[in-house]
């Protein structure tokens, strides 16, 4: 009867033994588990990174043909501005527009704004008493932000009496 006490309780510490291995295998696999899920997150957010960068960099590019372009419809003369070519124009106009839109581009404002070196770049300064120190007075080059970060800072003169 005693050995089959002892054989029994064998039996029974062997099964605890498998358990508490089965426990590990376990506690290891949950492990593996939030790692590789950890590491899916951190790739998917290294990608996005990416992604915006390659956007910035090319909406970057396309920013000078945009400003040109917008700068070339304010010179047709007034009497043409009904003509079917300056209508197409500004219709092109309008596309660029809905590009940049679409893609998450937004000016940057700077109409009586203060002066903020994080969106603006000041390219001259005028002295004018009348006007608040550090107001934006003139954009000389429209700036871009694309999800809250800057593509180009706009190019401004700033009120400058101090």
């Amino acid at each position: 009867m005693k050995k089959d006490k002892q054989k029994q309780d064998k039996k029974l510490s062997k099964t605890e033994e498998l358990e508490i291995k089965a426990a590990e295998h376990l506690a290891g696999w949950q492990k593996a588990l939030a790692d590789y899920q950890n590491l899916q997150k951190e790739t998917d957010k290294r990608l996005s990174g990416m992604s915006d960068f390659t956007t910035n960099a090319c909406i970057l590019e396309l920013l000078p043909i945009f400003d040109n372009y917008r700068t070339a419809i304010t010179h047709i003369p007034e009497d043409q501005q009904k003509e079917s070519w300056a209508v197409g124009l500004e219709h092109i106009l309008k596309m660029w527009q809905t590009f940049l839109d679409d893609h998450g581009v937004e000016k940057i404002e700077t109409d009586g704004k203060r002066f903020d070196p994080h969106w603006h770049e000041a390219v001259g300064e005028v002295n004018e008493v009348d006007q608040d120190d550090q107001i934006i007075m003139e954009e000389k080059l429209a700036g871009y932000k694309l999800k809250n970060a800057v593509i180009r800072p706009a190019k401004v003169i700033i009120n400058n009496h101090k």
